[in-house]
């Protein structure tokens, strides 16, 4: 439909037919329709600029369907704003893209059924079965209030128009936003997105437009006067003073004072605010620097928020000379079953590793919602190295981000640090641990080691029979001198291998002992030896005792096929005066011992990769407040 602004004359288009409501183009005069009638509201104020990539025409592609934008609400809350882009597609539907902290949820109107619940009902962290069977948990609860808007809406997109905006999600990715307005409730479905999957086309030229709009506008800070210009206008809430400390409201005109700090302090960032970086594929800039520490105030870490206009924010942050680059959620993980100490996320559990409080210690640069000097929040930590999730939360809102170990020279490199980085210390809470990665194909390799030698070992089982080749009995005459006689021949088969050697003696309380040369008839080479047994027993306090064995075994390895006889020299004690000997020969015997030492020689490595393992992990859980005993005294960390 078009018509005329019935302010300034000019041209007015409506290009969705559900649309009663435009802002002119050139007088910025408010327009509401009536069927064919037009009826001018008043002027609506210029909207603050701000550095969405996002402009009234721009278009994209969502589900093989192409969209334009065709207006825009700019929404404000206590803690920010953020944007709604009302897209027309190409289908005639009409849809909803909104913008806020970089996240893009794309969403259309559903029509409210008695699940929906009244304002008052809802909590913070309450489910509701919207769409049965899935359930949608509360993840936060705002007053809003619109501040501008351009284009055309579907509903009078007036200044001042107030709302309570809660948003839902579910475990699954989908989301559900219920407005609250004076008369009537408004329900949106749909689900979180990224930038990239909307093939966004038309879009504004920021690398012009940002120095533009940093530029328009200079500041100074209220409680000390000293000037300063916005990094992100538009999605600022609050920016630290670097002059005196104070923490300004930038959501109004006013900049009214949030906090002042108790001294002066001047702490300078590793990465100092404006720096530029490629991390992990993506252009960033530090536009804030916080140092938090828990409420004791003992343990202290670093905070850098990064930006990009595409990805919106991220952290980076530091602690101990350990750093993680972290994302905000869009949707709350899912409890697992081993209940509140366990979380399941992307197909992995995490555990919970640290209850406690992260309270504000010193900002500087810019932040998206209002950070207060001395804020102070409760914050859950479950790890699975080397991703750390937390939670982060208050009376109003429970916020979900994750967390990725990433190394300081990674850090260094991207921002360009050329002074030292701060040495690590200890073990961070998702450190991948350095021998976990090996642990997995050592104890494989392992396995197969001990599967190829006992399968070589059945086969020298099944390929060489065990067999007695030779036996002998003889008489000793033990009390004359011994004098060594020589046993008949006898044959050993096939090529080389080991024998046996068994002496066998009736000994009672009594020893035997017997010089042995086994000699090759063909070589005239012998190989002696020196084979014994002793067998003693008794009664002692009306038990009776024994020890030693009446017979022995020893084993001769590599020898050759062939005849053979034993030239023997026995003698003993002389208590008896004739002794039995009995000796028995044995071809191909099967020897454990030699598989048992080669697997224990194997395992040495195992062994230690997974002591080293545990170290590790004993380092890292005792800082822990599920460590078995966090006051005991922490492990040396040599191994971090």
């Amino acid at each position: 439909m078009k018509t005329n602004c019935p302010s300034c004359g000019a041209e007015v288009r409506f290009k969705s037919s559900v649309s009663v409501f435009s802002v002119c183009d050139h007088c910025r005069a408010m327009i509401v329709r009536r069927d064919m009638d037009l009826e001018s509201l008043g002027q609506m104020a210029q909207l603050p600029d701000d550095i969405s990539p996002l402009k009234l025409g721009s278009t994209g592609k969502y589900r093989d369907t192409r969209f334009e934008v065709i207006g825009r609400l700019k929404v404000a809350w206590s803690e920010g704003f953020w944007n709604e882009w009302y897209l027309l597609f190409e289908n005639g539907k009409n849809g909803w893209l909104a913008e806020a902290m970089g996240f893009f949820m794309m969403s259309s109107e559903a029509k409210v059924t008695d699940r929906v619940p009244g304002r008052e009902a809802v909590r913070v962290g309450n489910s509701y079965e919207l769409a049965p069977p899935m359930k949608f948990y509360v993840d936060d609860i705002k007053e809003a209030i619109c501040v501008g808007s351009e284009g055309e809406l579907p509903f009078k997109g007036m200044q001042g128009r107030k709302t309570v905006s809660v948003d839902m999600s579910s475990y699954s990715g989908e989301f559900v936003n219920i407005e609250y307005c004076v008369d009537e409730i408004r329900l949106y479905t749909g689900r979180y997105v990224e930038f990239e999957e909307l093939a966004m086309s038309n879009l504004r030229d920021l690398s012009a437009d940002i120095k533009k709009i940093r530029a328009a506008e200079l500041f100074k800070c209220p409680s000390c006067g000293g000037p300063f210009s916005m990094l992100t206008p538009g999605l600022t809430a609050s920016v630290a003073c670097r002059y005196c400390g104070s923490t300004i409201d930038a959501t109004h005109k006013t900049l009214a004072v949030l906090s002042k700090a108790e001294k002066k302090m001047k702490i300078k960032p590793l990465i100092p605010i404006g720096s530029k970086g490629r991390l992990l594929g993506t252009d960033w800039e530090v536009t804030g620097f916080m140092r938090r520490s828990d409420k004791t105030g003992l343990y202290m870490w670093d905070e850098y928020l990064l930006f990009n206009p595409f990805k919106g924010f991220r952290w980076l942050t530091t602690y101990n000379g350990h750093w993680n680059y972290v994302e905000m959620l869009r949707n709350s993980p899912v409890r697992a079953a081993a209940g509140l100490s366990a979380l399941k996320f992307r197909d992995r559990i995490f555990k919970r590793f640290l209850v406690g409080q992260g309270k504000v210690f010193y900002v500087l640069g810019e932040f998206y919602w209002r950070v207060r000097l001395g804020e102070t929040v409760d914050v859950t930590d479950y790890i699975c190295p080397p991703e750390i999730l937390s939670c982060e939360s208050d009376s109003s809102e429970a916020n979900w981000s994750v967390g990725r170990y990433i190394g300081p020279e990674e850090v260094a490199g991207a921002f360009g640090i050329t002074e030292g980085m701060p040495p690590k210390e200890g073990v961070a809470p998702n450190q991948p641990s350095p021998y976990a990665s090996i642990l997995r194909p050592v104890m494989w390799s392992f396995v197969a080691f001990a599967i190829c030698l006992t399968v070589l070992q059945l086969y020298f089982i099944l390929a060489l029979p065990d067999r007695q080749v030779y036996r002998g009995d003889f008489k000793i005459n033990d009390r004359k001198i011994a004098k060594p006689f020589i046993t008949p021949s006898f044959d050993i088969p096939g090529s080389t291998g080991n024998i046996s050697v068994a002496v066998f003696s009736p000994v009672q309380n009594d020893w035997l002992e017997a010089d042995i040369d086994l000699v090759n008839e063909e070589t005239n080479k012998n190989v002696g030896f020196e084979q014994g047994v002793e067998y003693y027993f008794g009664v002692e306090d009306g038990e009776g005792w024994s020890e030693g064995s009446q017979g022995s075994t020893h084993l001769l390895s590599s020898v050759a096929g062939g005849r053979y006889h034993f030239v023997i020299q026995a003698g003993g004690s002389g208590a008896v005066a004739e002794k039995s000997l009995s000796i028995f020969v044995r071809r191909g015997v099967v020897v454990w011992s030699n598989i048992f030492v080669a697997l224990l020689l194997l395992g040495v490595y195992p062994l230690y990769v997974i002591w080293k393992n545990n170290r590790f992990e004993l380092n890292r859980w005792s800082e822990s407040d599920l460590s078995p005993d966090n006051t005991a005294d922490e492990v040396e960390a040599d191994e971090a």
